[in-house]
């Protein structure tokens, strides 16, 4: 599992490697090649990290070079792109080598400068917009400039499967591992490539539900609550301290609960919720948004909100909002400076 408060370290053993590749005179696709191959990349892409590798060993064993005890420069440059394709990893479960077929460094590079300033959902829509344009057999085919008959004559898979996989990934995805070797050893990449998910599990615990932190997160629950519903005035509801939830001079309510999702049951949460009362549910875990947000919907409640890493639903009224990088770190500001005075 790969924990949220992780996420740091690893971004700047990624933009190591891109720093000292980029410094070094390393070619982008040369780059690319050392990244997909490094045991770094290959232990996440595993849903594995080590927390105790040093950057200057991760730097180390992907160039295959000693530093003699030199520290590790981490350029600008080298973190926004590290980061940038980080969160893609993390977002769509694709591998590196996928990220870098449909997005090469030299292309990203040259489309978003290092100053280039974006929320993560800009990022994530025109990278989604490559992946359509043209399927993984198809590019890969065209990349490495191989026939479709001419593939399946080096690997034995009928050309009229050829074809289907040629057309849409999901039979692709579909296909058995055997086939999926044969390919794998055409094309030059790793078998993981042609996985639909990688199974990595990131922490969706946005907010450390420590209780020590509750009123931090109690505020943070109410200011995305005021943010995507304007109906809710945070300056109408002070917090009281003994009950635990904010009120407004008119009698109503906020409550903001942060449980693991099994956790929240409905006669738990019922007790919590009445027609005068908005329920905020911050969620630790995955989140299934079938049978469980019926649930949540037959509440007797002016609205129930949840609010997870990427998106904040209005179950009653049966909407959702995303929730942007800008959005997210301005209000997690807003409630750490609250909580602080």
């Amino acid at each position: 599992m790969i924990r949220t408060f992780y996420q740091e370290d690893i971004i700047n053993r990624l933009a190591a490697i891109l720093t000292y590749g980029l410094n070094e005179g390393y070619s982008y696709k040369s780059i690319e090649e050392r990244v997909v191959e490094s045991t770094f990349v290959n232990n996440l892409e595993r849903n594995q990290y080590d927390i105790g590798c040093k950057v200057e060993r991760v730097v180390e064993s992907t160039y295959g070079i000693s530093l003699n005890n030199k520290q590790t420069d981490i350029s600008f440059k080298g973190l926004f792109i590290a980061e940038s394709y980080f969160k893609l990893f993390l977002y769509y479960r694709k591998s590196f080598e996928y990220l870098f077929l449909y997005w090469p460094l030299g292309g990203f590079v040259e489309r978003y400068g290092i100053y280039h300033e974006m929320d993560f959902s800009n990022l994530r829509n025109d990278f989604i917009s490559n992946t359509k344009e043209m399927t993984l057999l198809k590019k890969l085919s065209r990349d490495r400039q191989i026939k479709l008959t001419e593939m399946s004559r080096l690997t034995g898979i009928n050309i009229s499967t050829i074809h289907k996989y040629n057309m849409d990934d999901r039979y692709l995805y579909e296909a058995s591992h055997k086939t999926i070797y044969k390919l794998s050893l055409l094309f030059g990449v790793k078998e993981n490539l042609f996985i639909e998910t990688l199974p990595i599990y990131l922490d969706q615990s946005i907010y450390l539900f420590d209780e020590r932190n509750k009123r931090l997160r109690d505020y943070l629950g109410l200011y995305f609550a005021s943010y995507f519903d304007h109906k809710i005035d945070e300056k109408a509801f002070r917090y009281d301290q003994e009950a635990g939830y904010f009120v407004s001079d008119n009698g109503i309510k906020c409550v903001i609960v942060a449980k693991q999702l099994i956790d929240l049951s409905s006669s738990s949460l019922k007790m919590m919720a009445d027609s005068e009362t908005y329920l905020i549910i911050i969620p630790s875990g995955a989140i299934n948004t079938g049978s469980t947000y019926k649930d949540f919907k037959k509440l007797d409640a002016l609205e129930v909100f949840v609010l997870t890493q990427d998106y904040f639903y209005a179950i009653k009224k049966d909407r959702k909002k995303e929730i942007t990088d800008t959005v997210y770190q301005a209000l997690v500001i807003k409630a750490t400076e609250k909580v602080a005075l």
